[in-house]
């Protein structure tokens, strides 16, 4: 059965400084490529997803840079295990029940048309990071068509383990991608667009960190 978000500013609040503590703690450094201005409102956020802490890399952005009315879509077996998420903005999706995955999607264009921010993983399931293709999922695309406005933007984080005992953790947050590129195309066409722009920042993100090349970066 599908769970929207039931937000608690009190838990929200709580879990923010957590959170803030808890990445502090297992990452030597939290390092940021953005644009001076980032959307805060109306826009669908896709972001790579290769490990357990990038959704706490989610809430600690949402934080600390885009300052948004935030949610985000978490498998519905993890909603189930920890349903203290829907109270940070998390709601369930189950792409095995076509059901639950229409009105999961539904509701993701519900908030994008009410100003909020959406951010997904749209390769569906945690894969390794050097993975490619990084297939994305097509409901991305099913969302754009009923939210046509909506800013996409490509977001990725890269995790290293360079000359430190901790590991770094780069995260690049790429500008809105323009829609005369995808507003015409067919959801298939639409979704390989949206992924081979990701793709390219991601590839782009890594061989700077491969070539130490961090003129771009600033710690968060």
């Amino acid at each position: 059965m599908f769970k929207p978000s039931h937000k608690r500013p009190v838990i929200e609040w709580g879990f923010t400084r957590f959170n803030r503590m808890f990445l502090n703690i297992h990452f030597n450094r939290i390092l940021l490529n953005a644009p001076e201005s980032v959307p805060k409102e109306n826009t669908m956020f896709l972001i790579n997803h290769s490990a357990w802490w990038d959704p706490l890399f989610i809430f600690y952005l949402n934080d600390q840079v885009i300052h948004s009315d935030g949610y985000g879509m978490m498998h519905e077996d993890g909603l189930q295990k920890f349903p203290f998420f829907r109270s940070i903005g998390a709601f369930s999706i189950n792409s095995s029940n076509r059901k639950h995955l229409m009105e999961s999607l539904s509701y993701s264009a519900d908030l994008l048309s009410k100003g909020k921010t959406v951010w997904i993983f749209p390769q569906g399931a945690e894969q390794p990071l050097e993975k490619r293709p990084l297939e994305f999922f097509s409901g991305i695309s099913y969302i754009v068509q009923k939210a046509p406005h909506v800013n996409v933007v490509p977001v990725s984080i890269y995790y290293a383990l360079e000359h430190e005992r901790k590991p770094n953790a780069y995260i690049t947050i790429g500008e809105p991608l323009p829609q005369e590129g995808y507003s015409e195309l067919n959801r298939k066409s639409m979704t390989h667009y949206f992924e081979t722009a990701a793709t390219k920042q991601l590839n782009e993100l890594r061989t700077r960190v491969v070539q130490e090349d961090h003129q771009l970066f600033h710690p968060i």
